[in-house]
C-alpha cells in the first residue's frame, strides 16, 4: 500500500465516527451521570445507613459532577424524635475518584460536611431517641484505615457548625452545645465545642467556654477545658475552670483529672480537683482542695455582699469524694477565720470574728436524690455543734404542665424531705454566751451564767404532708444561773421604771409604769374578764409554763412552712412582754436570740402576777393609747376594773393590730369579723370555765357600747388614725 499525500477515505469516515462516539459518550456522561449518580448515592445512603442506625433517613437535594457531590438536608428520625429528628446535617460535600466510579467502585477522598444539629431527648417516663442507636453500633469502630466497603470513608473530614441540644425531663436537665467543629484524619480525630452549657432545675448549673476533645487510634481521648464554670448555688459559682481529663496510663478505662480555677469569675487559681475516674462503670475518687487564702482576693465578688473588712478573713477547705455507680461517699473540712459581716436581717451592727470550723462526712445517692450527713462536727467562736441528718430532692421537680393539679410542695432547693439533728454537747454556760458576738446581742453584754447548757434538737420535714412535721428535743438552758448582770437588766423591772416609745421615726415618749402615774394600774385593779380573756387568746397556760410554749414551737413551724417564709412565731405573753418592754421588735436574728435568753431570765427574775401587770400596762391598744388605764376610759369611759366580759374580749380582739382595728371606734360600729372574734373568744372562755353559765349567756346578749369623744368627727379620727399608721415605728421602748 502506497501513500499519496491523501488519507484514506475510509479513515477519515472512520474517524468521524469515534468522534461522534466520543461526542456522545461524553454528552450522555454530562447528563446521564449526574441523575444516575445522585439516584445511586440516595439509595445506598439512605438504606445503609438507614439499616446500620435502624432509622428513617431522608435526604434533600443531591448534586452531583464528576469526581464531586454535595448532599443538602441530611436527616435521621426515629420514633422518639418528637418534632424535631434527632440529627440534620445541612450541607455534605464530598470527592471521590470519578474513573474508579465509572465502574461501579467508589473511593471517597477529601468530605466536609457543615451546620450539624443533633437533639436529644428523654421524656419523664425515661424514653430516649439515643439509646438504640448505642446499642446498635455497639463496640468503638477504629479511626484509621479503610473498610470492606469499597472505600466509602473518606480520606479526611471536617466538620463545622456543630450545634447540640438535649433535654431531660426526668431531671429537669438541658445541655446546649453553641458551636464547635471537628477533624478527623486517618489515626487522629480533634473536635472542639464551644458555648456549652448545661442546667437543672434546682441543682448546679454549668458551662465552659471551650472543652477540645483529642482520640488517636488506639487511645482513649484526651479532654481540654477552658473558661469552666459550675454554679454550686445562685450566688456560690466555681469559676475559670480549667485543665485537662486524660487516660490513666495502666489503667484501661480510667481518666485522670487536673482541673483548678476560681469563685464567681474573679480570676485566679483558689481551688484544684485532682482524681480519677471509670466513665463506664463511674468508679473514682477526686479530692477537692481550697488552699487557704484570703478572702480579698475575691474583692470583686464580695463587693456588694454583707461580708465587709473582708482583707483578714481566710478560708481553708478540703473534701474527698469516693464515686460509685449512682452514689458518693465524702469527707473533709473546712475553716474559716475572722469573718465580718453586715446586714440588717443579722443585726443593727456589724458582727466581726465570726471564726467557724468542721469536719464534715456523708453521702449522696443519684437515683434517690438524698444526700445524708453522718458526721458534722463545728465549732463555732470556740462552741462546738454538731449537725447531723438526711436530706431529699425531688426526682422530678415540675410538675406536669398538662395536669390540673396543683404542684407538688416543694422545700428550699427543690426538698421534699428533710430530718435534721442538732446537738451541744454538755458545756459550760458562760462558753456558749461568750461564742454570741456583742453585736449580734448587745441586751445580753455584762452577764455572767455558772451552770451546764446543753441542746438536742431533732426535726423531720415532709413537704407532702406538712401537719406531720415532727419537732423534739430539748434546749437546757434551765441549768444556766445568772451570777452578774448589767444594770438595765430585767431585774430593774421590780420596781418603778421609766418606759420609752418611738411613736414617729425620731419622735420618742415615754411614761412611768409605777404608782407614781396616776394611769397605772395595778393588776387587782383590772378585770379579772380582761386577764381571763387575754389569756384564753395570747397564751392560756401562762401560769403554767416557764416563758416558752413548746407546743406552739411546731405549729408555727408548720404555718410558716406553708407560708414558705417566717412570718409566725410561738409568742407567750412573757415573750411579747420581752418584745415591748426590752428590745426592737424588727425581725433580725440578733433580736430573736436576745428575745430566748430575755424571756429565761425575765421567767427567773419577776414574778408571774409582776409580767402580767408590766404587760397590761405597757402595750398599745390604739394610735398613743398605751397601757389598760387610758384605753380602758378612753373606749368605754369606766376604770379597768368595771370591764364586762364583751368589753374584755374586745381588747383581746384589737391587740394584733390595735392601730388599724381603732377605726371602728372612729365609726362607732364593730366590724363582722370583730362581732365574730369577740364571740369566739367569750366560748373559748366559757369551754375553759373561765365564765360561768350565767356569765356566757348575759354576755351573748350584752351589746358593746364605745363612749365616743365628740370633740372629733369620724373623718377626723380616721385622719389620724391614717397618720398613726403611716409614721408608726416597730422599734424598741428602751433606746439603748
Amino acid at each position: 500500500m502506497s501513500f499519496s499525500g491523501r488519507v484514506p477515505r475510509r479513515w477519515l469516515y472512520a474517524g468521524a465516527i469515534a468522534v461522534g462516539l466520543a461526542g456522545l459518550a461524553a454528552l450522555g456522561l454530562l447528563v446521564v451521570y449526574p441523575k444516575l449518580g445522585a439516584r445511586v448515592i440516595r439509595s445506598k445512603v439512605t438504606e445503609r445507613l438507614g439499616d446500620k442506625l435502624g432509622r428513617e433517613v431522608r435526604i434533600g437535594a443531591i448534586d452531583v459532577s464528576i469526581g464531586h457531590a454535595v448532599l443538602h438536608d441530611l436527616e435521621i428520625r426515629g420514633p422518639n424524635d418528637g418534632d424535631t429528628p434527632l440529627v440534620h446535617l445541612k450541607r455534605i460535600e464530598v470527592a471521590f475518584e470519578p474513573w474508579r466510579s465509572l465502574v461501579g467502585s467508589v473511593r471517597l477522598g477529601i468530605a466536609s460536611v457543615d451546620g450539624v444539629t443533633v437533639n436529644m431527648r428523654r421524656d419523664d417516663t425515661g424514653r430516649d431517641n439515643v439509646r438504640d442507636i448505642i446499642d446498635r453500633l455497639g463496640a468503638e469502630p477504629s479511626v484509621g484505615g479503610q473498610t470492606s466497603e469499597g472505600g466509602l470513608r473518606p480520606t479526611s473530614m471536617t466538620i463545622t457548625g456543630i450545634k447540640v441540644l438535649a433535654n431531660d425531663a426526668v431531671t429537669g436537665t438541658t445541655a446546649l452545645v453553641g458551636g464547635g467543629t471537628a477533624t478527623w484524619h486517618p489515626g487522629e480525630l480533634v473536635a472542639q465545642i464551644k458555648n456549652v452549657t448545661a442546667t437543672t432545675i434546682n441543682a448546679p448549673k454549668a458551662a465552659a467556654a471551650m472543652i477540645e476533645i483529642k482520640k488517636q487510634t488506639g487511645q482513649p481521648p484526651s479532654i481540654t477545658v477552658e473558661g469552666g464554670e459550675l454554679s454550686i448555688w445562685p450566688k456560690l459559682a466555681l469559676s475559670g475552670i480549667g485543665g485537662t481529663i486524660v487516660a490513666t496510663p495502666n489503667t484501661p478505662g480510667e481518666y485522670t483529672l487536673d482541673l483548678s480555677g476560681g469563685y464567681g469569675g474573679v480570676p485566679g487559681k483558689l481551688w484544684t480537683a485532682k482524681g480519677a475516674i471509670d466513665p463506664r462503670t463511674k468508679v473514682g475518687s477526686i479530692d477537692l482542695v481550697a488552699a487557704k487564702f484570703q478572702l480579698d482576693r475575691l474583692a470583686p465578688l464580695l463587693e456588694h455582699s454583707p461580708v465587709v473588712d473582708y482583707a483578714s478573713t481566710s478560708v481553708d477547705t478540703s473534701l474527698h469524694i469516693d464515686l460509685a455507680g449512682d452514689a458518693a461517699r465524702f469527707s473533709g473540712s473546712f475553716s474559716l477565720r475572722g469573718l465580718n459581716v453586715g446586714h440588717p436581717m443579722i443585726a443593727d451592727k456589724e458582727v466581726h470574728d465570726l471564726d467557724l470550723s468542721a469536719k464534715v462526712e456523708g453521702s449522696f445517692d443519684g437515683k434517690l436524690r438524698t444526700l445524708e450527713l453522718t458526721r458534722g462536727d463545728f465549732i463555732a467562736r470556740d462552741l462546738p455543734f454538731s449537725v447531723t441528718g438526711k436530706a431529699a430532692q425531688a426526682l422530678r421537680p415540675v410538675a406536669d404542665p398538662a395536669s390540673l393539679e396543683a404542684p407538688p410542695r416543694r422545700g428550699p432547693g427543690g426538698l421534699t424531705k428533710l430530718d435534721l439533728r442538732i446537738v451541744i454537747p454538755p458545756i459550760d454556760c458562760q462558753r456558749v454566751l461568750a461564742a454570741i458576738p456583742t453585736e449580734m446581742a448587745p441586751y445580753m453584754a455584762g452577764y455572767q451564767l455558772r451552770g451546764v447548757f446543753d441542746t438536742d434538737v431533732q426535726v423531720e420535714i415532709d413537704w407532702a404532708d406538712l401537719q406531720a412535721t415532727k419537732l423534739g428535743g430539748h434546749v437546757g438552758i434551765k441549768h444556766c444561773r445568772v451570777t452578774e448582770e448589767p444594770a438595765d437588766s430585767p431585774k430593774r423591772l421590780k420596781v418603778e421604771f421609766e418606759h420609752y416609745v418611738e411613736v414617729e421615726k425620731g419622735q420618742w415618749i415615754s411614761f412611768v409604769v409605777g404608782e407614781s402615774n396616776d394611769d397605772y394600774v395595778p393588776l387587782a385593779d383590772i378585770s379579772p374578764y380582761l386577764i381571763k380573756s387575754i389569756m384564753s387568746t395570747e397564751d392560756s397556760a401562762f401560769y403554767q409554763h416557764h416563758g416558752f410554749i413548746t407546743s406552739e414551737f411546731r405549729t408555727a413551724l408548720v404555718k410558716n412552712l406553708e407560708a414558705g417564709a417566717f412570718r409566725y412565731g410561738a409568742s407567750s405573753i412573757t415573750m411579747q412582754f420581752v418584745k415591748n418592754v426590752l428590745l426592737y421588735r424588727d425581725k433580725t436574728l440578733a433580736r430573736k436570740l436576745q428575745e430566748l435568753f430575755l424571756t429565761w431570765h425575765v421567767e427567773n427574775t419577776l414574778t408571774k402576777d409582776r409580767i402580767l401587770e408590766i404587760y397590761f400596762n405597757v402595750i398599745e391598744y390604739g394610735p398613743g393609747l398605751y397601757g389598760i388605764g387610758p384605753a380602758s376610759w378612753h373606749y368605754f369611759s369606766k376604770a379597768p376594773k368595771d370591764l364586762n366580759p364583751v368589753e374584755a374580749a374586745f381588747f383581746s380582739s384589737i391587740l394584733p393590730s390595735p392601730k388599724e382595728r381603732y377605726k371602728q371606734y372612729c365609726g362607732g360600729t364593730l366590724t363582722k369579723w370583730t362581732e365574730g372574734k369577740i364571740s369566739r373568744i367569750l366560748g373559748i372562755m366559757r369551754k375553759r370555765d373561765r365564765l360561768t353559765d350565767t356569765e356566757y349567756e348575759q354576755a351573748k346578749v350584752t351589746p358593746l357600747l364605745f363612749a365616743k369623744d365628740l370633740t372629733e368627727t369620724e373623718d377626723e379620727c380616721l385622719k389620724r388614725v391614717k397618720k398613726a399608721i403611716k409614721n408608726s415605728r416597730s422599734t424598741n421602748p428602751m433606746k439603748r
